[in-house]
């Protein structure tokens, strides 16, 4: 079994909490995403519904699933800081493997997790959405973007959340919040972009993705320089 494959298995096994709060959070976006179908037709008129609410709002829930992915594999980096503080890291540089092989085992485990609930999240919903009777164009766009913009997220918010727990020695977990907010940033205009523009919402979000996932390989690829091997030490 490859370290990355051993590194998952033992995230998960350390912290349950983010794999329930990641299926909690997929479940809310799923209800999201299909909300206006609840509502009974003589309470909502789709016809006057503004810009175009009934294709763009469905658009919004690509965001709350891409954050269930990332909750769900934020036991990772707990991981990761685990096994700085108790001298893992440093047993895995005795090998021979460098911080980018290190980095890139932490980060595939993140992104596989994050795969595995994206899949359950998009069948989920695309099952919902076709007994609701929406579009199953729409729905296929959503699964498109929701792993677009899901592993992009994942794979930004896993490698600076490694980066800066790598400065320091810190409790664990401890740096969580700074490369969360950084992580996310571009999640936000998910949220607001595609009702403001609802027949670009497809290009806006697939170019927040592209954007987000440029920023993680480069960040990725500049570990070597960034971080120093003494900083993976206990």
């Amino acid at each position: 079994m490859s370290f990355w494959q051993v590194t998952m298995k033992r995230s998960v096994r350390l912290s349950r909490t983010y794999v329930i709060l990641g299926i909690g959070m997929s479940i809310y976006g799923t209800i999201l995403s299909n909300i206006l179908s609840f509502i009974p037709d003589d309470s909502v008129n789709p016809a006057s519904t503004p810009i175009g609410m009934m294709n763009s709002f469905p658009i919004l829930s690509v965001a709350l699933l891409s954050l269930s992915a990332l909750l769900f594999s934020l036991s990772v980096v707990m991981l990761f800081v685990y096994d700085k503080n108790n001298g893992v890291l440093e047993y895995l540089l005795s090998t021979g493997l460098d911080q980018l092989d290190i980095f890139k085992g932490y980060v595939k485990a993140s992104l596989t997790l994050a795969t595995y609930l994206l899949v359950f999240s998009n069948i989920f919903n695309t099952a919902i959405g076709i007994y609701l009777g929406t579009s199953l164009e729409l729905l296929m766009s959503m699964a498109v973007l929701t792993f677009a913009l899901g592993l992009s997220e994942v794979f930004l918010v896993t490698i600076t959340m490694i980066a800066f727990s790598s400065l320091q020695k810190t409790p664990m977990g401890a740096n969580q919040p700074l490369g969360v907010i950084i992580g996310i940033i571009p999640m936000f205009p998910t949220l607001i972009l595609p009702l403001l523009f609802p027949s670009n919402a497809i290009i806006i979000v697939i170019s927040i993705a592209a954007v987000t996932l440029l920023v993680s390989l480069a960040l990725l690829l500049s570990v070597s320089r960034l971080v120093l091997r003494e900083k993976l030490l206990p």
